[in-house]
């Protein structure tokens, strides 16, 4: 890391007064005077986190901060001299809170430990004092910033609180899922240890997976789409996470809107889905088989994608099923191969082509026709003109002489003029180009 980088890092620390002293430092480094930037940058370290203590105090009311800092000043007043305080106060918050984990309070110890090489007359057997290297130096002030200064102030159970409530007030503004993973990212998450989202990840699933109450009701989306975000941050540490506690995470609601939520999460996580346990999974292939939203994201258990594509268009022939723009922009991106393409393309032409009566036809074209139709190759035009063909509902219309234009500008874009229009007389005659 160099010294551009440390400078704009230092740019991060959460408290001004923190920033302010972490100045000093960087001075005392750039100037060549290591032992000095060791000597304050342990000093700058415990006095941050003094400060997260007291915020959680503040903040929280937190039992254990209290009990951590008065344990700190009675020390203090037994000895003022003394600098024991210093290591009973990083040891005393790695093990009564999670400010520090288990690799950031090594470092700290290791900085204390070239901290005290650095302000005492320790000589080496050249009679010389402890001069830290540049790279020693350096790697203290990367780990420092990294594990303590730039750390917002607030524990796992602390800071999941805090996101739940600000996302839940600001839910008109995180409008949509790039909304929320900006704001969540830059605010919450940008900090936070990979420990701390998965536990994260692991409490949200249960306020968007399994609880019912009137909060969770309420702000299940807008959760949803946060423990998106915590996933795909974590996405090759989930699958394990749920193999340690899978109890836990099977233990997942029965009622419709939980486990159509689930359903779709497992859907953009499929190697989520076999490490439930088999109660859990028992539950999403009910919701597979007899819920609509199921039946259009429930790829994932089936033989392959193509005969998920075949179900729908059974599904979509048997029972014609009401199907949203948002649930056919899914389908379309569940496979990027051109068989999958045109698969898609037969999908959506199905739909417009059982359409039972002229005002669904109107709908159902505008929902499933034109956003797609450059999509279309040959096959599935012709699949598209067959539809047309043999359903008056779509071909007699009103507004299909209108609407047809874009099909027939795909056909001459696909086709030229090698297309046989009389295979399909009404297809056509709508079209102008029949008698």
């Amino acid at each position: 890391m160099d010294e551009f980088a440390l400078e704009k890092m230092s740019d991060r620390i959460h408290y001004g007064k923190t920033k302010d002293y972490f100045k000093e430092v960087l001075s005392s480094y750039h100037n060549g005077n290591h032992r000095s930037a060791v000597v304050m940058l342990w000093s700058v370290a415990v006095c941050d986190l003094v400060y997260k203590l007291q915020s959680l105090i503040d903040l929280y009311d937190d039992a254990s901060a209290k009990s951590i800092l008065a344990e700190m000043s009675k020390i203090q007043q037994e000895d003022q001299k003394s600098a024991a305080w210093e290591l009973r106060l990083i040891d005393d918050i790695h093990d009564k809170t999670h400010l520090l984990d288990s690799s950031e309070y090594e470092n700290l110890r290791y900085l204390q430990k070239q901290r005290h090489l650095s302000a005492h007359p320790v000589l080496n057997r050249e009679r010389e004092l402890h001069s830290p290297n540049k790279e020693t130096v350096r790697s203290l002030l990367r780990n420092t910033l990294t594990d303590v200064l730039t750390k917002p102030p607030f524990y796992t159970q602390h800071i999941l609180k805090e996101l739940l409530m600000d996302v839940a007030e600001s839910s008109e503004m995180l409008s949509d899922r790039a909304k929320v993973k900006k704001y969540v990212v830059s605010r919450y998450l940008e900090r936070a240890t990979p420990s701390v989202e998965l536990s994260i990840f692991r409490q949200l699933w249960k306020f968007v997976f399994r609880l019912e109450d009137e909060n969770c009701v309420k702000n299940r989306l807008i959760n949803l789409h946060v423990l998106e975000v915590v996933a795909a941050r974590n996405k090759a540490a989930l699958a394990d996470t749920i193999k340690g506690d899978v109890d836990y995470y099977s233990n997942i609601a029965s009622s419709e809107t939980p486990l159509q939520y689930l359903t779709f999460f497992i859907s953009n996580n499929p190697e989520l889905f076999p490490v439930l346990s088999e109660a859990a999974r028992l539950k999403v292939e009910h919701c597979i088989a007899e819920d609509d939203i199921g039946k259009v994201i429930g790829w994932f258990i089936k033989e392959s994608i193509m005969a998920h594509g075949n179900d729908l268009e059974g599904w979509i022939k048997n029972d014609s099923p009401a199907i949203s723009p948002s649930q056919f922009d899914y389908i379309f991106q569940i496979s990027d191969t051109e068989e999958w393409q045109e698969k898609f393309c037969n999908i959506v032409a199905t739909y417009y082509g059982v359409s039972g009566s002229y005002d669904q036809a109107n709908s159902r074209f505008q929902v499933a026709i034109p956003q797609y139709i450059k999509f279309f190759n040959k096959a599935a035009i012709k699949y598209l003109a067959e539809k047309i063909e043999n359903n008056s509902q779509c071909h007699d219309r009103n507004k299909a002489r209108h609407d047809y234009v874009i099909i027939k500008a795909r056909i001459d874009e696909l086709f030229g003029n090698e297309f046989d229009y009389t295979q399909y007389h009404w297809f056509s005659r709508k079209l102008g180009l029949a008698d």
